[in-house]
């Protein structure tokens, strides 16, 4: 696969921050032959200068400038910009391991795989956390199914063939998917071809305080959007999936999140929202003590049980 060129789109904004560092990860790949595009998405920072003193560095990278238009919108642009037949994303924060493309592109000698994914360690800034990913869920093959329940990757681990994106639509830049259009492309995606899957950590995906995706309630609803997209492209394709489960699971996973994040009432809210998708008196029950019991009472609880453990 040493002819084949790899377009590589790094969406910006206000990135000075983290931005050098993740190009220098990118710039240090064993596998050499790409080109590194990186879109200002409207940047009110130094990103632009930034962009432009990287660009003097290596004859790969190019610059591109555009105004705000969200992050699915930068990629979209980048992608048509890209010369390549395959296509890697990796956000301004995110680092790749030095032989992620080596490692990844000879999975596209199969025709039919039009993404190929790897594991990520996942650092958590704010938290001061690392952790590698659970290479365990990671499905191969036609993967609709076991997506739609859970997204298995992280944007800065896919690499695509172009024609199979293009042909699934790009990235949907509607706002209400902000942090989720990525999941929501690959779900178009997984119904056209085939994916493969590196079990390596060849990419680390950063947390910190300024991620989209670090806000619950906000992902929350994004996903149910993307739900319901992906609900009626999927039944244009003959494709079923029992709908009223995965939505119901949905709510059950971010009711937790918000239990241990000690927003009691929302994780009420939440469980309930459960409990109608499909009845279950289970989760009524949870639901209903959430928001019986004032939230002062949980978060005692919840420091005597987080005590009681150290």
């Amino acid at each position: 696969m040493s002819e084949i060129l790899v377009s590589i789109v790094v969406p910006v904004y206000n990135g000075e921050k983290y931005l050098k560092k993740t190009i220098e990860s990118i710039l240090e790949q064993t596998y050499s032959n790409f080109e590194l595009l990186l879109i200002n998405d409207g940047s009110i920072d130094s990103s632009a200068k930034l962009i432009d003193s990287l660009v003097a560095t290596d004859n790969r990278i190019k610059g591109f400038s555009k105004e705000n238009g969200g992050v699915a919108n930068a990629r979209n642009y980048g992608v048509s910009l890209a010369k390549g037949e395959l296509i890697a994303f990796c956000d301004q924060d995110d680092l790749w391991l030095p032989d992620k493309l080596e490692k990844q592109l000879p999975l596209f000698e199969n025709p039919n795989v039009g993404l190929v994914y790897c594991g990520a360690v996942v650092e958590a800034l704010l938290y001061g956390k690392t952790s590698k990913g659970s290479l365990a869920n990671k499905q191969r093959g036609y993967v609709f199914d076991q997506l739609v329940q859970l997204n298995m990757l992280t944007c800065c681990t896919a690499v695509v063939r172009k024609k199979h994106l293009l042909k699934a639509g790009g990235f949907d830049d509607d706002l209400a998917l902000m942090g989720v259009d990525d999941w929501h492309l690959w779900l178009k995606m997984s119904l056209i071809c085939e994916f493969d899957f590196v079990p390596e950590h060849l990419a680390v995906h950063v947390f910190h305080g300024d991620n989209y995706s670090s806000n619950d309630e906000k992902m929350h609803q994004a996903e149910l959007v993307c739900l319901v997209k992906i609900k009626e492209l999927a039944t244009q394709c003959d494709k079923t999936a029992q709908w009223a489960d995965i939505i119901q699971n949905l709510h059950i996973r971010y009711a937790q999140c918000y239990v241990s994040a000690g927003l009691f009432n929302l994780a009420g809210d939440t469980f309930m929202r459960a409990h109608q998708t499909r009845k279950n008196s289970l989760f009524w029950a949870k639901g209903y003590m959430l928001k019986l019991v004032p939230d002062f009472v949980w978060k005692s609880l919840q420091n005597a049980k987080r005590t009681t453990a150290k």
